[in-house]
Order: structure tokens, then sequence, then C-alpha cells
């Protein structure tokens, strides 16, 4: 059956807000049309729901909802779900994400095995969805300055305070953007400049704070670089270099531990680059460590593979 009528219905929502691939969309079946008619009136519960149960409770068989996926462009149901929750995520607030808690939960152990695979998941798409190219380019970036802005307000705050931390064991001055001192307007005034760099971490809901900070750097013109979950983020349109990972898991809050590995791969990148200067560096604090009895005595860690070719080669 045509659904030209429901398309004209719904239309705004599938072009502005679900942003289905084939629209306008393909002839459906009976069966098709209304798998339609649910998607778009409870986008919140398909978000949760599997395709077994989705075909359940609209009495059709699993094989039409996977087909139907694909009809109107996505590659199957998970390409279809994992769509719709970056579609809606941003105005989930953790009440309404707590209400929509996967069925298949029936108890507090089975989060362990879910959140676990949601997140190897998560890091599974990071080589789909981060280029080598716009991966070498932040590391560039950071590796021919001296100085380095970092934000990363509420929940991200976390993930920006480490990297900030370990940047700093790589001879960088770096400022660490906080709202502590309810002062940070005069803080990042000596930022504002052509030459500095910004690097921000944000996902949603978008911090309006992160926002704005941001629009302060790239009005005054400086490099902006976004970690953040899409091209679609309100980040991206401040930022000269955009790094969409994903965070989305099946529980209450979002998960940073994509976020935790690129930063790991981006400091190790630029370890590399600044060469026999990163070791001296770092030998040169692990002497100020142990003469402060820093650490716990502990043997000490694996250097990277890499990193014995800095003793005869002088790469910075």
């Amino acid at each position: 059956m045509q659904v030209k009528g429901r398309f004209d219905i719904f239309g705004s929502m599938l072009t502005k807000d679900l942003l289905i691939p084939k629209t306008p969309l393909p002839k459906l079946t009976a069966a098709q049309d209304r798998i339609l008619s649910y998607l778009l009136t409870h986008p919140d519960n398909v978000a949760y729901m599997s395709s077994a149960e989705l075909a359940q409770a609209l009495d059709i068989s699993n094989a039409t909802v996977v087909r139907f996926s694909q009809h109107i462009g996505f590659k199957g149901y998970q390409d279809l779900q994992r769509h719709i929750r970056e579609k809606i995520k941003a105005r989930l607030s953790v009440p309404e994400r707590v209400k929509k808690t996967p069925r298949h939960i029936s108890s507090p152990g089975d989060f362990l095995k879910t959140v676990i695979k949601s997140d190897l998941d998560n890091l599974a798409r990071i080589s789909d969805t981060v280029s080598a190219e716009r991966f070498e380019q932040i590391v560039n970036e950071i590796h021919c300055r001296k100085e380095v802005w970092v934000l990363g307000l509420r929940s991200c705050h976390g993930v920006a305070h480490g990297f900030a931390t370990t940047l700093r064991f790589l001879d960088r001055r770096v400022n660490l953007i906080t709202l502590d001192t309810g002062a940070v307007w005069d803080e990042i005034q000596p930022g504002l400049k052509k030459d500095a760099l910004l690097i921000t971490i944000s996902f949603p809901r978008y911090s309006r704070q992160t926002y704005e900070i941001a629009r302060k750097f790239s009005h005054a013109g400086a490099t902006v670089a976004a970690i953040t979950d899409s091209q679609a983020s309100p980040l991206a349109s401040l930022s000269q270099i955009v790094i969409p990972l994903p965070c989305w898991i099946d529980s209450f809050f979002e998960s940073h531990v994509a976020v935790m590995s690129l930063l790991n791969a981006v400091l190790a990148g630029v370890s590399y680059l600044d060469g026999s200067k990163a070791m001296s560096q770092l030998e040169r604090l692990e002497q100020i460590w142990e003469e402060k009895d820093v650490y716990l005595k502990s043997p000490a860690a694996a250097a990277p593979t890499w990193a014995g070719q800095f003793n005869t080669e002088n790469r910075g």
C-alpha cells in the first residue's frame, strides 16, 4: 500500500527529527505501515525494544521488522534502533531513561553484561566514526602547541581532568577550565586569541555553559576541537575539528569509555611525535616522583614497544 497520506501527516517528523534515509518513503505493505505508525508515535519505546519485542507487540514476524528497517534505508533493525537512540537521547532526562530500562533486565546483576556489551559495541564503532586523518589532525594540533585549553563540564569533567593531567606530563601548559571559582569568563580571557587551541568534550544532554565557552573561543579565532557524539552536535558548528564518538549504553547515563580510549590514543600519538623530548620529560617526572615518594613501590610498568627507538633517535 502507498502511505502518501501518512507521510503528509508525519513528514516533518521524518525529515527533521528521525531523518529516515529514504524520504519520501517507498511503498509499504500493511505490516510495514503498522511498524511506521508505531515508530512515529512511540520512538522512545522502539529505542529500547528488540526486534522480537517489537514484532510481538505488533503481532507480526521478526523478519518483517528487519525487512522494514532495510526497506527505509538502514542496514538492519539494530542500525535503525541505533539511529533512533541518537536522535532522541538529547531530550531524555535521567528519570525518563530509568522508566525505559531494557526489558531483558530482571535484576541489578543483569546490568553487568549489558553495560559491558554496550561499551564494547561503542569501542568497536570508533573506527567507523573517526578517520585516521581526523585523528592525526588533533594529534598534530596538540603536538605543535606549548599551551592547550581543555573544557569538559558536568559528567564530562572527569575525562577532561584526566586528559589535562596526563597532557601536563608531556610538558604542555594545560588550562583546565572549571566553574569552581565562579569567575570562568575572567579565567578564559588569555585563551581568547587566534593562536589558542581549545579541546572541548560534551555529549547529550549538552551543557549550555560548555557551548557558550566554546563559542567565545571560536569567535576569537581560536582553533576548537570538539569531541562529541556527532556532526549534529551544537559544538560541531563552532569547531574546526570534530571527533564523533558513540556514547549510548543500555543504562541510565551515557558512557565515556570510548572517549577515554580515544584520548589515550591521542596522548600516545602526541608522545610519539614529541619523540625523545617526551621520554626525557617523563624520565624527569619519574625522578621527581621517586624523590618525593609519590607512589607505593611496585614493579615498573613496561614501556611502549616503540619507546626504545628514542634512545637512539631524536624525533623532536
